[in-house]
C-alpha cells in the first residue's frame, strides 16, 4: 500500500499543488526514501525526472516544504547518479546558495544545506572541485559559520545545534582532495576557522567532558588535512584567532589518541622547526596516563591504544631524543617489566615496545638509557617465557640417524660459519594474523629504517586519500579526497527527521550509525571497516594464555634484534657477560626442548656477544663455557643428527672463545689473574680454561708457570662441590688438549680363544721333578728343567750355587697355590710376543703378574701387563688395579691406571663414581702426585716442543738472511 502512495506521490508532485497539499506529497515521499533500505525508491525518484521538482521547490518560501525537501534530497544525493544529476543538470547549487544567505539563522536550514553539501563530495572528487569552482561563496559561509560559533558568545538569535556545527565541519573535511588542499587552506582558511572552534571546545571539553562528538569531528578534519603535508596548514593551525590549536591536541589526547597522534606524525615530515609541533606535551601526557594504570590488573584496549600511539610516536627519528620523548624510554621498559603473565595479547604488546626500543640503535645515547634500566634483564624473563627458567641445557635425546641424502641437517647453519643457511621460516596462521593485529611489514618513511619486521599498530598507516580515514592503507601522496566509512556515514545520511517538525533538534542528526546505513559504503571501505572492527575485539583474547607459534617467534625476534644493536656499543656492555641470557638464546636456538623455530639465529648473536676481549673473563668465572662443552661430548656417534647438531654448536661458541682466550689481550688476561688474581678468580678460571685454549704451548705457560694445575691439584685434593668440575676439567686436558693416549687402545689382540690359566698339569715323563712347599703347606710339583730355561732366577736357584740346587723339595715364601700352578701354566702355553686373553679372575692375575716380576720372567710379566690393559682395565677395575700396584710395590699399570682414568671414553656419571672409588682407597695423595706429574710430563713435552721448534724457525730465518747479504755481496 505504501508503495502505491509513494508511487502517487511522484506522479502527483509533477503537477502544480497547493502549499499543504504539496507538504503532505513530501511527506509521503519522505517516509519512503529512507538509505540505502529504500535505494530503489531513490532510483524512481530520479527515472521519473521528480529531482528537477525538489530541486524547484528550493526556492519556495514555505519553511516546511523546505525542510522536507532538503531532507529528501539529502537521501537521494546518497545515490551517485542522482548527485550527478542534481548537480550538473539541475544546478543545485544555486539554490543552496540562495538558501544559505536567505535563511543564514535558521539552524534546520543550515545543517541540512551542509549535509546535502557533505554528501555530493563524498563520491568523488570533482564535486568538491565542482562547488569551489563555481560557488566558492558556499564555501566562504561555512568558514564564516565555524567563525561565528568559535566566538564566545553568540546573538540570541542565531543559537546552532550541535549537529548543524558537526555538518559544517564534516563538509569542509569531505570538500577536502589534492587539488583544493592549498586554496581551503590557504585561500578560504578552514584550518584557521575549525583550529579556534577547536581551542573553544577543548577548554570545554577540559572543564566538564563536554562536545565530545564535535571534538572527535574537528580532530578527524585535522587528521584528513594533515595528510597532504601542506606546510601551511601548520602555519594557519598555529594562527588562530585563540592561539595555536596545535598545543590543545594535548589536551584532548585520551579521546582521539591515534588520530592526534596521526595528526603529528604527517605534520613532523613537513615542519621545519622544532617548536611548532606539540610531541613534548603529547608525549608528557601519554606517560602521564600511561603511569595512572596498573598494567597487570587493567591490560584492556585502552591502555594498549595508549601504549601503541606513544610507540607510533617514536618512530619517527626526530622524535626520539631527550628533549622530545623526555622519559619514554623508562616508561616503555617500566611497561615491559610489568608484563608478567604471558598471553598473546601481552606478547603482542611486548613485541611492539622492543621494536620501538629497538628503533633507538642510532643513538648511543639512548641505548645506553635502556641498560640503565635494565633492560637486558627484562629481555632475559622474556626469553624465558619461549624456554622456560631452567638454565641446565636438557641434551638428552634418542639416536636420530640421518638420512643417506639428508640436506641441511644442521639446523643453525649460517653463511657465516661457512656453511649454508638451511632454515625455513615458520609460517604465520591466519589466526594468529588476526590475533597480531598491530603486526605488520615496517612504514617506509622512517629514515633509519631496515628491512626488518615490525610490529606496530594499524593507525600507523597515513591512509591514501582515495580511502578512509581508517583504512589500512600504506602510505602515500594523496591523490584523491578521503571517504570515512563509519562515523561519516551517519553524520551523512541517516537522520529521524520528522516533517512535521520545523526546527532542528539534536535528534535530527544523530550520531549512531543505523544498520541499514552500511549498504552505501563503497566495498573497499567496508573492508577496511571490518579490520576497524577487529581492534575492537581484541580484549576477548588477553586471557588467551597459550602463546602462539608465530608470536614466539616475533618475540625472539625483535629481543634478537634489539640485543644486537648492544654489541656494537663502545665500552662493552657488561650486562651481556650474563650466563643466563646466553643460556637462553642458546636453548632458543632451536636445536633444544624449545624447537617452536629455527628461523632465528642465536648462535650467530652468542658470537657477535663473544666478538669482545671484555666478555672473556667474566664469562670464565660462569659455568656457561663448560655448559658449551658438554655439547660436544656425543653421546651416541656422529650418524646421529641431534649429536651432530649439538657438535656443531658447541664448536662454533667454543672458537670464538678460543680466538678471544689465544689473542694477545685475552691471554694476557688470564695470566694476569691467575698470577694477581684472588683465590675465587684463580680457581673459576682455571676450570674452564682447558676447554678454550687449543694452543699446547700457551696451554701449558698458564697451567705450568701461572700455576694453574697447581690450582686444579687443590681442587681435587679438596672434598668440595669443585671437585667433581676439577675432575672434569682434568680429563677434558688429557684427552682432548694434551692428546694422552689410552693405555686400552695400545694393544691390538689377534682375536685368538682365550687362554684358560688354571689348568696346570705336570707332564708325566718329567725326569728331573722339583717340589716346592708353600707357607700354607701345600706342595705343587714342576719341571726343574724348564723352569731353569724359562727364567733366570730359577736357573740360578735350581742349578746355581744355591743350596737349593740340589735339594728336592724348596720351600716358597708369600707365593698363592693358585697363582703358583696359573704362573707355570701360562709359561707353557702363552705365547709372549703378542697380547692375549686370560680367562682368570683379576686378582690371580695381578698375583700372577707379581710373581712374574719377582722371579725375573720379563717377557710373561710384559705379556700379562699387556693383556690386563686391553681386556680387563675398565672404570670398575681401575681402583682394585691402582691399588695392587701401590701393594704390591711393583708400580706395574700405575701410571696406565691413571692415564685411563683420565682419558677413557665413557659417561661423567661413571667417570666420578671411578674417581670417588679411587680416592676412597686411602691413597689420595699419591693419587693425585700420580696424575699431577703424568699432566707436568705432557705439559712439558708440549711447551718443549714449541720452543725447539721456534728456534728452529729463527735459525732457518737467519740463514735465509746471511743467503740474502751472500748473493747482494757477489752480485
Amino acid at each position: 500500500m505504501s508503495e502505491v502512495k509513494f508511487e502517487g506521490a511522484l506522479c502527483a508532485l509533477c503537477k502544480p499543488q497547493d502549499n499543504k497539499t504539496l507538504l503532505k506529497l513530501l511527506v509521503t515521499i519522505r517516509k519512503e526514501v529512507e538509505w540505502p533500505k529504500n535505494k530503489d525508491n531513490i532510483t524512481k525518484i530520479r527515472e521519473k525526472g521528480c529531482l528537477k521538482q525538489f530541486v524547484a521547490i528550493l526556492q519556495s518560501q514555505q519553511r516546511n516544504a523546505l525542510d522536507v525537501a532538503l531532507s529528501i534530497l539529502g537521501n537521494c544525493v546518497m545515490d551517485r547518479d542522482c548527485t550527478r544529476d542534481v548537480v550538473g543538470t539541475y544546478n543545485i547549487l544555486s539554490p543552496l546558495n540562495q538558501l544559505l544567505k536567505r535563511y543564514c539563522k535558521e539552524d534546520s536550514i543550515n545543517g541540512r544545506v551542509f549535509r546535502i553539501l557533505g554528501n555530493i563530495c563524498q563520491h568523488r572528487d570533482q564535486w568538491g572541485n565542482t562547488i569551489i569552482d563555481r560557488k566558492p561563496q558556499v564555501v566562504t559561509y561555512i568558514v564564516d559559520f565555524i567563525k561565528k560559533v568559535s566566538k564566545d558568545e553568540l546573538p540570541a538569535d542565531e543559537n546552532f545545534s550541535e549537529a548543524t556545527i558537526m555538518m559544517a565541519i564534516r563538509t569542509l573535511r569531505l570538500l577536502l582532495n589534492c587539488q583544493t588542499v592549498m586554496s581551503l587552506v590557504k585561500t578560504f582558511g578552514v584550518l584557521k576557522a575549525v583550529g579556534s572552534l577547536f581551542i573553544k571546545y577543548s577548554i570545554d571539553w577540559q572543564e566538564g567532558q563536554k562536545n565530545k562528538s564535535l571534538l572527535e569531528n574537528i580532530i578527524k578534519l585535522f587528521q584528513d588535512y594533515s595528510r597532504y603535508k601542506y606546510y601551511h596548514s601548520i602555519i594557519e593551525m598555529r594562527n588562530t584567532d585563540r592561539g595555536d590549536s596545535l598545543i590543545y591536541l594535548s589536551n584532548v589526547l585520551v579521546l582521539a589518541p591515534k588520530r592526534i597522534v596521526k595528526i603529528v606524525m604527517n605534520f613532523i615530515r613537513i615542519s621545519q622547526l622544532k617548536s611548532e609541533l606539540p610531541i613534548p606535551e603529547i608525549c608528557d601526557r601519554f606517560i602521564e596516563v600511561l603511569k595512572k594504570y596498573s598494567i597487570i590488573k587493567e591490560f584492556d584496549g585502552e591502555c594498549v591504544e595508549y601504549i601503541q600511539c606513544l610507540c607510533y610516536l617514536l618512530e619517527h627519528p626526530a622524535n626520539r631524543n631527550s628533549e622530545r620523548c623526555g622519559k619514554c624510554i623508562p616508561l616503555l621498559i617500566q611497561l615491559l617489566q610489568e608484563f608478567q603473565e604471558p598471553s598473546n595479547s601481552v606478547v603482542e604488546c611486548c613485541i611492539l615496545l622492543i621494536a620501538t626500543l629497538y628503533k633507538c640503535r642510532y643513538d648511543d645515547s639512548l641505548l645506553f638509557e635502556q641498560l640503565r634500566c635494565n633492560i637486558i634483564k627484562i629481555l632475559v624473563e622474556k626469553l624465558r617465557w619461549l624456554v622456560g627458567s631452567s638454565t641446565v641445557l636438557n641434551v638428552e635425546h634418542k639416536n636420530v640417524k640421518k638420512r643417506k641424502y639428508e640436506i641441511g641437517d644442521c639446523k643453525i647453519g649460517n653463511k657465516r660459519y661457512g656453511i649454508n643457511n638451511g632454515i625455513s621460516i615458520t609460517p604465520v596462521s591466519p589466526s594468529s594474523s588476526e590475533e597480531s593485529f598491530w603486526v605488520r611489514q615496517h612504514s617506509p618513511f622512517s629514515s633509519d629504517d631496515e628491512m626488518d619486521t615490525f610490529s606496530y599498530t594499524k593507525y600507523d598507516r597515513s591512509p591514501s586519500p582515495c580511502s578512509s580515514t581508517d583504512s589500512d592503507m600504506p602510505w602515500s601522496s594523496p591523490g584523491s579526497s578521503p571517504k570515512s566509512f563509519k562515523n561519516d556515514i551517519s553524520d551523512s545520511d541517516s537522520d529521524d527527521y520528522s516533517p512535521v517538525c520545523s526546527e532542528a533538534d539534536g535528534a535530527e542528526f544523530p550520531l549512531p550509525l543505523l544498520e541499514e546505513d552500511v549498504e552505501s559504503v563503497p566495498d573497499h571501505e567496508r573492508f577496511a571497516e571490518i579490520t576497524e572492527l577487529k581492534e575492537d575485539i581484541t580484549s576477548e583474547h588477553f586471557n588467551d594464555k597459550n602463546i602462539c607459534t608465530s608470536l614466539k617467534v616475533k618475540l625472539l625476534t625483535e629481543i634478537t634484534k634489539l640485543l644486537k644493536s648492544f654489541t656494537k656499543l663502545r665500552p662493552s656492555v657488561p650486562q651481556l657477560a650474563s650466563e643466563e641470557l646466553l643460556i637462553a638464546l642458546l636453548k632458543c636456538s632451536g636445536n633444544f626442548e624449545s624447537t617452536f623455530s629455527s628461523s632465528v639465529d642465536t648462535i650467530e648473536l652468542i658470537c657477535r656477544i663473544l666478538d669482545a676481549h671484555d666478555y672473556l673473563i667474566p664469562l670464565m668465572q660462569t659455568e656457561f663455557i663448560q655448559t658449551v662443552y658438554d655439547l660436544t661430548e656425543i653421546q651416541h656417534s656422529k650418524w646421529c643428527t641431534k649429536c651432530s647438531n649439538y657438535l656443531f654448536v658447541g664448536q662454533t661458541i667454543l672458537r670464538k672463545f678460543t680466538s678471544l682466550a689465544e689473542s694477545g689481550v685475552g691471554k694476557g688476561d688470564i695470566a694476569h689473574k691467575l698470577l694477581r688474581g684472588d683465590s675465587k678468580i684463580k680457581k673459576q678460571l682455571v676450570l674452564v680454561i682447558p676447554y678454550i685454549v687449543k694452543n699446547k704451548y700457551i696451554l701449558a705457560r698458564l697451567m705450568l708457570n701461572c700455576g694453574g694445575l697447581e690450582i686444579l691439584m687443590k681442587l681435587l685434593r679438596e672434598d668440595t662441590g669443585l671437585k667433581k668440575r676439577s675432575i672434569k676439567v682434568l680429563c677434558a686436558m688429557a684427552s682432548r688438549k694434551l692428546e694422552i693416549a689410552n693405555p686400552k687402545d695400545l694393544t691390538t689382540g689377534l682375536n685368538r680363544p682365550k687362554v684358560i690359566a688354571d689348568k696346570y698339569k705336570l707332564n708325566e715323563d718329567c725326569a728331573n721333578i722339583v717340589t716346592f712347599k708353600l707357607d700354607d703347606g701345600t706342595f705343587l710339583k714342576a719341571d726343574r728343567d724348564f723352569l731353569s730355561e724359562k727364567s733366570d732366577f730359577f736357573s740360578r736357584l735350581l742349578k746355581g750355587d744355591f743350596k737349593e740346587s740340589t735339594e728336592d723339595e724348596i720351600a716358597l715364601h708369600n707365593v698363592e697355590l693358585k697363582s703358583l700352578r696359573c704362573l707355570l701354566h701360562l709359561l707353557e702355553c702363552v705365547d709372549k710376543t703378542e697380547s692375549i686373553e686370560i680367562d682368570l679372575d683379576l686378582d690371580t692375575l695381578l698375583d700372577v703378574i707379581v710373581l712374574s716380576d719377582r722371579y725375573l720372567m720379563v717377557d710373561l710379566c710384559v705379556s700379562l701387563t699387556d693383556c690386563v690393559e686391553q681386556f680387563r682395565i675398565s672404570p670398575e677395575t681401575i681402583p682394585n688395579i691402582y691399588r695392587w700396584s701401590l701393594e704390591s710395590g711393583t708400580n706395574l699399570l700405575r701410571v696406565e691406571s691413571i692415564a685411563y682414568a683420565l682419558v677413557a671414553n665413557i659417561m661423567d656419571a661413571e667417570r666420578f663414581v671411578m674417581f670417588e672409588n679411587l680416592f676412597a682407597l686411602g691413597y689420595s695423595e699419591q693419587l693425585v702426585e700420580d696424575i699431577q706429574k703424568l699432566l707436568v710430563r705432557y705439559l712439558t713435552s708440549c711447551a718443549s716442543e714449541y720452543d725447539s721448534h721456534s728456534r728452529r724457525n729463527k735459525i732457518m730465518a737467519h740463514m735465509k738472511s746471511l743467503r740474502g747479504n751472500l748473493l747482494k755481496q757477489f752480485s
